[in-house]
């Protein structure tokens, strides 16, 4: 049996990514997982100065705004899963550096192969930034499938 990482996000790109893999690549006998890093939600400063200050009610909020996402995430990719009769498939969730995570997380699951779309960032922005895909390309042994924009 082979197994693939799929690594997704929300963006329209993913989506595009996991159907491209379903048309051309998968076999019914594929394990599929699908990975999503999500990067920690971006809570406000503290301030240990002033007493009193703690914004409890802002972050509940946005750490269940964060929660809402994920959980939409996540079952938007099982049920197009199932959509597509994928047999084996489960959907992964991490946090934390999105290249880093998807290549431990490749390693971690047992993967065969790593499937993934492209930002679409333009020259200066991947110099600058870098790409998620290119650094899975050269830090993961596995073969990689990068579906472009």
């Amino acid at each position: 049996m082979v197994k693939v990482l799929v690594a997704v996000d929300s963006s329209e790109q993913a989506e595009r990514a996991f159907a491209w893999y379903v048309a051309n690549f998968h076999k019914d006998d594929h394990e599929v997982v699908i990975l999503h890093v999500g990067e920690p939600p971006k809570l406000p400063t503290i301030s240990l100065a002033e007493p009193g200050s703690f914004p409890a009610d802002q972050i509940s909020k946005i750490l269940i705004e964060n929660n809402k996402k994920v959980n939409e995430l996540e079952n938007k990719y099982t049920i197009l899963a199932m959509n597509h009769k994928i047999q084996k498939s489960r959907v992964l969730l991490k946090s934390g550096r999105a290249g880093e995570e998807v290549v431990d997380a490749a390693k971690e699951v047992g993967a065969d192969a790593i499937v993934i779309g492209t930002r679409g960032l333009g020259t200066i922005r991947r110099t600058v930034l870098g790409s998620v895909s290119d650094y899975v390309v050269h830090h993961s042994k596995l073969p990689v499938l990068i579906v472009p924009k």
